[in-house]
């Protein structure tokens, strides 16, 4: 504290002192030009001494002294306007290094790379989603980012233009310690599902990093369904094709009518439609292990009942080695195992089931 008060201190003499030099160097000229007696007179040097300071050549003086003085001020408004401007820049530059530091320290974040038209709304769900526990958004595009004011005025979501095939920029904005990284289809680019498996490919690298998470989740959307494996190759989790997955839609729509608004309510995040949850092992009673689809599902109805603003539904089994069974039959699934997970569908995510 007292540190501060001191460069505060010395600041305010600085600046007293350089204000006093200058009142000293126009008292000069006045005196030098004789124009103390004439107001105008007085006004004329005045706006010659403000002129010179600027860096421009005003009038010249009629003394040898006043020319002097007047190349006195030039030197001294060249050296004062500098400083000025390079203390201004300073600021600029240290708050912009200061937000950078701020920036580079995520965790259990989720990335976002590359930029399209579904930015904007799969954005809106992740924040609808963790409304109740934000969490911090990176946004990596090595295009410009436009129209999107509303988002970046929220504190959580970080626009970054850089490029995300780069090991560095991934490394900087602490990829491996993301909850979840989003490669969108970039429009702009040729390839776009070549260049989501050149990000993939960066991104397994840092799980080869000592000390790094092993196990970065990754969903890449795919364009072209014939590269599928390349994607799935390169290391991406989980690969989403809105053509694979809108044509499945469409063929059911037209068998059972209405059954898109189904669809829509599902993968619609919002307090007033039910969405699919998972319930991780530790998240749940004990007791459950061993037991059958039917009693699980018996216990949870009886559950639900006392959670009136947020009932639960029992919809299908998560194996530990990531298969999903969805109300399964007796052949495929007897009984939970230890390292299963429920599948739920709720109008909130359950934090946990006593």
């Amino acid at each position: 504290m007292k540190v501060k008060l001191k460069k505060r201190l010395n600041l305010i003499l600085i600046l007293l002192l350089i204000f006093g030099i200058f009142m000293g160097l126009i008292f000069l000229l006045l005196w030098s030009e004789g124009a103390l007696n004439s107001t105008a007179e007085a006004w004329e040097a005045i706006e010659n001494a403000i002129i010179a300071l600027m860096g421009e050549y005003p009038d010249k003086p009629n003394t040898v002294a006043g020319r002097i003085i007047q190349l006195f001020l030039l030197v001294f408004g060249t050296f004062a306007f500098g400083a000025i401007v390079g203390k201004v820049s300073s600021f600029f530059v240290t708050r912009a290094l200061l937000q950078e530091e701020k920036m580079t320290n995520f965790q259990d974040h989720i990335i976002i790379c590359n930029w399209n038209e579904k930015a904007p709304a799969i954005i809106e769900q992740l924040l609808e989603a963790d409304k109740r526990h934000p969490r911090d958004i990176v946004i990596i595009s090595a295009s410009v980012i436009e129209q999107v004011n509303e988002l970046k005025d929220q504190e959580n979501i970080h626009f970054i233009q850089a490029d995300p095939t780069h090991h560095a920029t991934l490394e900087k904005f602490q990829a491996s310690q993301a909850k979840a990284i989003i490669l969108l289809a970039d429009e702009e680019s040729e390839g776009p599902d070549e260049k989501n498996a050149l990000i993939a490919l960066a991104i397994k690298h840092l799980e080869e990093i000592p000390g790094q998470q092993k196990d970065i989740h990754v969903i890449g959307e795919l364009v072209k369904l014939d590269r599928h494996r390349h994607l799935k190759e390169a290391g991406v989790d989980e690969v989403v094709s809105a053509r694979e997955y809108s044509s499945g839609i469409i063929a059911q729509s037209a068998v059972f009518r209405n059954m898109s608004l189904i669809y829509q309510q599902l993968l619609t995040y919002s307090d007033h439609s039910n969405e699919f949850y998972f319930i991780e092992p530790g998240k749940y009673p004990n007791h459950l292990y061993g037991k059958t689809f039917p009693e699980i599902s018996k216990w949870i109805s009886e559950e639900s009942a006392s959670h009136l603003e947020n009932p639960i539904l029992l919809i299908g089994i998560k194996r530990g080695d990531g298969e999903i069974l969805l109300n399964p039959r007796w052949s495929y699934f007897d009984k939970l195992k230890q390292n299963d997970s429920l599948i739920v569908m709720a109008f909130h995510n359950i934090q946990k089931l006593e």
